[in-house]
């Protein structure tokens, strides 16, 4: 036997015992109860700025698909 302390004792990484899924399950309630208490509902000048984002998006990547496609058709005729 030797006197040298166990390896455990300097290992800096303890592994800690993963939550079972009860404690994970009460968790998730817990920071859901807690995300109710804190959200409200939105404006309606916040639903027309995410559909006026959402509609521009739209619009743009059409046309960037668009002038994709047409050079495409365009480079397929040169080619063929």
């Amino acid at each position: 036997m030797s006197n040298y302390p166990k390896y455990e004792k300097y290992n800096k990484a303890k592994k800690k015992k993963k939550p079972g899924y009860y404690e994970r399950l009460v968790r998730f309630f817990q920071n859901s109860k807690r995300i109710i208490k804190i959200a409200s509902k939105p404006k309606r000048k916040d639903y027309f700025l995410v559909f006026k984002i959402c509609a521009i998006g739209i619009v743009i990547l059409g046309a960037v698909s668009y002038v994709i496609q047409l050079l495409f058709s365009m480079l397929q005729e040169l080619f063929i």
